[in-house]
Parts: structure tokens; sequence; C-alpha cells
């Protein structure tokens, strides 16, 4: 079943170009681009086949939660509670307990009995996000009780309260969402294939922003009227914004690494911070918070549009170097001008006044 659905190139290959409209419970998912059609298209089909669990992945930002809520709604349990965990951000000693509920002195603080996740989902949906932050004692518990128990059927769950020897039982569609690589997490160890071959009944990839820049314009807009709505709410002499053709010029070059976030925590900065009623192309650029990518330096991904200078990108590497050389000579002059080839603590002192930097430091 994973091969076909991932097969692109056949059975949703007519999901392209249908209606974003026609599948219902997904209307409130921007974007008629070619990427957001097809996934559009795999997770309708996904919610029909509603016994089987199904494993979304996708960078931060590109809205995981989103298409699971969307498939739950658009399944046979969507009248129906839909269940959400996210395993990132309960401790490792506590998830057990979220997710199959304890009973009364099973631990200290557990004062009543308590139903966990999947008792709570009973005939629902349970939502597992950042699934692959499981330690691996979680990781084999839940492998056990997703496994299918012989003569039930496939959402059939078996597990027992901490505390508790008696089984529980309940009928819960899983839908998992990760944004790590499990494929590396599985090569390194850190995350069972057992694990992910149950999980991954069906498989749902979510596409970055920067594949679907056609999108932006009407994301932009669905997102600045959120905003207005907002800050009008909590600020009585708010205006609302517009944003200029130029300013989505410069929306639909950016590359996005942060996804739908990023351009909302954009928008948000540029409608708040702005002086007039439209946001300008200089005031979006400005708002745009740009990070290291993947734990390095972005700084060969930068756009060649107005406002570039090469100058500031040598700078910005410049005072990267000096700020390790500095902490690795412990503030001695001498020693860092070595360390980055300047050949004398004159040479450093210069850099530092031209970069506006501390000179401040130690002579020996």
């Amino acid at each position: 079943l994973p091969e076909v659905l991932g097969e692109k190139g056949l059975g949703f290959q007519h999901l392209i170009n249908a209606a974003p409209a026609d599948l219902a419970g997904f209307n409130n998912i921007i974007g008629d681009s070619p990427a957001m059609k097809l996934a559009k298209g795999q997770a309708g089909q996904a919610a029909l086949l509603s016994e089987f669990n199904v494993l979304v992945t996708g960078e931060s930002g590109t809205g995981k939660e989103l298409f699971s809520r969307a498939i739950h709604n658009h399944s046979r349990r969507q009248g129906e509670k839909f269940v959400a965990i996210n395993c990132a951000a309960i401790s490792s000693e506590l998830i057990e307990s979220e997710l199959f509920g304890h009973v009364k002195g099973a631990f200290t603080g557990a004062n009543t009995d308590k139903d966990g996740a999947f008792a709570e989902a009973n005939g629902g949906t349970l939502f597992l996000d950042e699934i692959g932050e499981c330690d691996p004692r979680m990781q084999a518990k839940l492998l056990r009780v997703l496994q299918p128990a012989r003569g039930k059927g496939p959402c059939h769950r078996v597990f027992h309260r901490v505390g508790e020897s008696i089984e529980t039982e309940s009928d819960v569609r899983i839908i998992a969402a990760t944004n790590q690589d499990l494929a590396l997490d599985i090569q390194q160890k850190r995350f069972r294939d057992d694990l992910f071959y149950r999980l991954a009944e069906i498989p749902l990839q979510l596409p970055p922003l920067r594949d679907r820049k056609r999108d932006i314009p009407s994301l932009v807009e669905v997102l600045l009227k959120e905003i207005n709505e907002h800050c009008r709410q909590t600020n009585h002499t708010y205006e609302d914004k517009t944003i200029s053709n130029a300013a989505i010029s410069v929306a639909r070059k950016e590359e996005w690494p942060g996804n739908v976030r990023q351009l909302r925590n954009a928008l948000v900065r540029a409608s708040v911070m702005g002086a007039g009623k439209t946001i300008e192309a200089t005031e979006l650029r400005d708002a745009i918070i740009h990070l290291p990518a993947n734990g390095g330096n972005d700084l060969l991904t930068r756009t060649l549009d107005d406002g570039f200078r090469l100058q500031d990108i040598l700078d910005e590497v410049s005072v990267a170097y000096i700020e390790k050389a500095k902490e690795k000579s412990n503030l001695i002059k001498k020693k860092a001008a070595e360390l980055l080839g300047l050949g004398s603590a004159t040479s450093l002192d210069n850099w530092l006044k031209r970069l506006g930097l501390d000179t401040n430091w130690k002579d020996r």
C-alpha cells in the first residue's frame, strides 16, 4: 500500500488537476499549486482508507497538523474525537501515562485514576506529533500497542494503564507526524524500523513553501486577513494593512526555510512595525528573520534582489570568525590575530574598528 500510494505518476495523477474545493474537509488548506493539489489528493485518499495508520512528514511549518486534522475530518471518524499529543513536549517519564493512562498510586503524583490518549480517542483519531522524539523505550511500547490483534480490526488497540494489569481496549486510528529524517534516524539506530513500517502504512510527504511559490499570494491574503482581525481585537486604533505587489514579489523570491510559519511571522512584524497602511517591499524584507540553515550558514542561499550587498555578506563572515577567535584566544588579541591569519594585534584592531566590534581585549 505505501508503495502504491507513493507512486505519484499513477493513481493520484488525476488528483493534481482536481479543484481544492472538491475535497471536503480540506477547504481551509490554502494552495492550488500542483504540489499542494497532489498532497491534498493523497491526503483525501488516506482519509477514505480510515483503518490504516498515516505518517505525515515534512519540514517545520508545512502544515502537518493541519493536514492531519483534515484527514480526520474527511474520514468516517469525523464525528469522533481528534486527540493530539506532542511527543516532544512531554517528558519520557510521563509520556506513557499520557498515552495509556494510569491508576491511582501508580507513581508519585498519581492521586486519581486517569485515562490516556488512546482511551480518550476511542472511535476517533490519535495524532502523535513529533513522533521522532520518542525514546527507544517508548518506541517499543508503541510498537506493541500498534500490533494488530488477531481476528480484530486494524485499529483495535490493546494496552495497560500504568500500574494496572487489566487490559484496556480501544478503536483508534493513528496519524503520526515528524519533521525529522526517519530514514537517517533508522540508519543511526535512533528510530526503530519496525515501528516506522507500522506507522507508515500510508506515507504523506508535504511540500515545502519553496516548492509551491505559486501559492504565496493566496497565503499572504489569508494570513494578512487573520492578522488584521487579531490586531483590531487587541488594539482599537489599529488600521488594516494591505500589501503591495512589490512586497508580494519579495515574498515569492524568498526560500522560506521556516515555511508558512516563517511567512506569517514576517507578515506580523511588517504589519505591527510598518508606518503606513500598505506593507511595502522594504518593510517586508526587513521583517524576514533569517536563521542559519541546518545548523550551518545560509549565506550561499541569499537572493540577489534589491538591497543585496556583497560587503554585508563578507562582513557577516568576518564577524562570525572573529567571535570564534575571541572565544578561543580568551580575549588575547595577539593570539586571536594568529588564529585568524592576520599577522598582528594591530591588524585585528583595525578589523574590530571597521566592523564596529568591541576593541577592549587583552593585549597579551
